[in-house]
């Protein structure tokens, strides 16, 4: 069947990159086989940037020296611009979502033959607008006959963080999938465990489109590029991971740049406010594509450095989730290339050479079987 009307859930998409081509990659793929797609524009209801609790909060960070100027909404969508035009060129998105009863509204009004929750930790409650959204539980409510499916949820760690009352919830809901999907291997276990469902492991839909496809975005930027230097791509700042960065660019005699702004807009005043500004999704693209050697604490940073055949450290983040990195690396045979320290870091391995030809074809099979468990369940081959 050719022409299916698909919905997409998936995290909110605000200035994550990982995220945003994550969705660009599954509705691209979607797109690619017939599909007309919509992802979901589901959000968290905003208490407001100038609520009074809010406002008075940071004034007495202010005082106390801990911030240097107010926040403001008009300031962070400035910060975020770049990431926001991704957003809104590249994805088809619905108009913006925050209640429950909108989400039911809405597609109460819409004919969409299938639901698609994924992918990146939809099944992660701390993560999540609305949990049992991501278990489709609005389309029992308003009586819609859509297939559902999950492509690459994750619950993000191997542990299990649903309450005893959220559980039994969910497990209903669960049981109403037609085919679901994870992105780990521990996935498969709690899905089977916790939910009383079966899974199959699946690769991130990063993984669904070719390189070249990711190249013609870039072609699209300006050249910014930094070919030979070490990138350092750190969502969560510390000393030992600068010093990991700064370890691998001595080694290699290299420079170490990064693509993420040191500053948010409450660390400098508005004179300064350049240095908070997020580059384009195309940008960090380019960084990866053009890099000697890539740190990273992201996911999807350490994804990207397998596209482009980059040589990679990824730093562990247990608050971020561990078992995606070790569900990710083991598949590809290198868990070696996960270090939590600088004195974790094996002797030689930033000059250890990567094997991207075995890397290449393992990756070419994971996407295969991505792209296979796609086209059966939505177009039955």
């Amino acid at each position: 069947m050719v022409g299916l009307n698909v919905s997409i859930l998936t995290q909110p998409l605000g200035h994550n990159y990982g995220g945003l081509l994550q969705a660009w990659a599954l509705q691209t793929y979607l797109e690619k086989i017939g599909c007309e797609v919509e992802i979901l524009d589901r959000r968290v209801e905003s208490v407001g940037w100038n609520s009074l609790k809010v406002h008075l909060l940071n004034l007495a960070r202010l005082m106390l020296g801990r911030i240097k100027s107010l926040p403001s909404e008009r300031r962070q969508a400035w910060a975020w611009a770049e990431l926001a035009a991704f957003r809104d060129h590249q994805l088809k998105m619905s108009p913006r979502i925050v209640s429950e009863h909108k989400v039911r509204e809405y597609y109460r009004e819409r004919n969409f033959d299938v639901f698609v929750v994924g992918s990146d930790q939809v099944w992660r409650p701390r993560y999540s607008p609305s949990i049992l959204n991501f278990y489709l539980d609005f389309l029992d409510d308003i009586r819609c006959p859509a297939k559902r499916i999950a492509y690459a949820a994750s619950f993000g760690v191997d542990n299990w963080e649903y309450s005893p009352k959220l559980t039994g919830k969910c497990k209903n809901l669960a049981r109403k999938f037609d085919a679901i999907s994870v992105r780990e291997n521990s996935g498969v276990d709690l899905c089977q465990d916790k939910l009383g469902v079966s899974a199959q492991c699946v690769a991130d839909p990063t993984f669904l489109l070719e390189r070249a496809e990711y190249e013609s975005l870039i072609s699209k930027c300006e050249s910014y590029s930094n070919p030979g230097r070490v990138l350092s791509y750190v969502l969560d700042p510390a000393p030992e991971k600068r010093s990991i960065a700064r370890d691998v660019g001595r080694l290699l005699g290299s420079e170490v740049f990064s693509i993420k702004p040191e500053y948010s807009v409450t660390d400098v005043r508005a004179k300064d406010l350049l240095k908070c500004r997020f580059p384009g999704v195309e940008r960090w693209l380019l960084a990866f594509r053009d890099a000697r050697f890539v740190v990273t604490d992201s996911f999807h940073g350490t994804i990207f450095s397998i596209l482009f055949n980059k040589p990679f450290i990824t730093v562990g983040n247990s608050t971020r989730g561990l078992a995606r990195f070790e569900s990710l690396l083991s598949q590809f045979g290198l868990v070696e290339r996960l270090v939590e320290s600088p004195t974790e870091i094996p002797l030689g391995l930033v000059q250890r050479q990567i094997d991207w030809e075995a890397v290449n074809d393992k990756r070419e099979e994971l996407s295969t079987a991505g792209r296979l468990f796609l086209r059966t369940q939505l177009l039955g081959h």
